[in-house]
């Protein structure tokens, strides 16, 4: 019985010691895959559920992830029809700007000048662009961060979220875009590139700004840089069922 006491006591002190690099209001005691909540000694199996493969990369169980624990290819698919409907709305929008922006004469847009514009994108090389510098430098940066946190913010991991990105610029320049003009060599490069470095770094601002909810002024700043998180996420914490725990 001392010895059963004695164990009991280390375990205790060792798994407390393990925990303290989580908020005390929100601690838990993780013991072989299980989440031991201290007050009330409820217990949630799964613990990779409620923190994420990551720990930085979650709340802490407070605000779990769309699809957190969905294979890949649910997450690349939600991340996708999001996107597609992102590139209808920027394609509708450039076709109807000043062609100081969109740099497309509009008055040789027709269906056999597109057609024609399809084929060459793929039987020439891609030019160097003269758009504005903001499009190319900004607008592109951010399109790529939201092609990154499509999944991103669905809890993928960043190599993950790094080829969907890549993937996801190419199809723009290759397809979308192919219809209008020559692909790019900025954007083939800024697009995906920067569009990870701010991805990321949206991402992990969102998380940090999250674990103890959102200011109002946060979820501004968050519709801002970060608009795939509101759209995967929205703002509300969706709280995790405890299960009892039979003694």
């Amino acid at each position: 019985m001392k010895l059963r006491l004695l164990i009991g006591l280390l375990l205790f002190f060792a798994v407390e010691a393990r925990c303290k690099e989580y908020p005390r209001d929100v601690r838990m005691w993780k013991f072989r895959g299980t989440l031991w909540n201290k007050t009330n000694f409820q217990a949630v199996s799964k613990a990779k559920y409620l923190i994420g493969s990551n720990p930085e990369d979650s709340i802490l169980g407070y605000h779990p992830l769309r699809n957190e624990h969905a294979k890949f290819g649910a997450k690349a698919l939600r991340g996708s029809l999001f996107i597609f409907g992102f590139e209808i709305c920027s394609s509708t929008f450039l076709y109807f700007s000043p062609e100081l922006i969109s740099k497309w004469d509009k008055s040789e847009l027709t269906l056999e000048n597109c057609l024609n514009n399809f084929k060459r994108a793929y039987s020439e090389p891609p030019v160097i662009d003269n758009d504005l510098w903001i499009v190319n430098y900004v607008g592109h940066p951010y399109q790529g961060a939201y092609f990154y946190n499509a999944v991103r913010s669905q809890n993928a991991s960043i190599l993950q979220s790094s080829l969907f990105c890549f993937g996801h610029s190419m199809l723009w320049e290759y397809v979308t875009e192919a219809f209008f003009e020559q692909p790019s060599i900025q954007d083939l490069i800024v697009t995906p590139i920067t569009g990870i470095v701010f991805g990321e770094l949206a991402h992990r601002a969102t998380i940090r700004m999250g674990r103890n909810g959102f200011k109002w002024y946060e979820k501004g700043l968050i519709i801002l840089i970060n608009p795939m998180y509101v759209l995967n996420n929205g703002f509300k914490s969706r709280r995790v069922k405890h299960k009892s725990v039979d003694w």
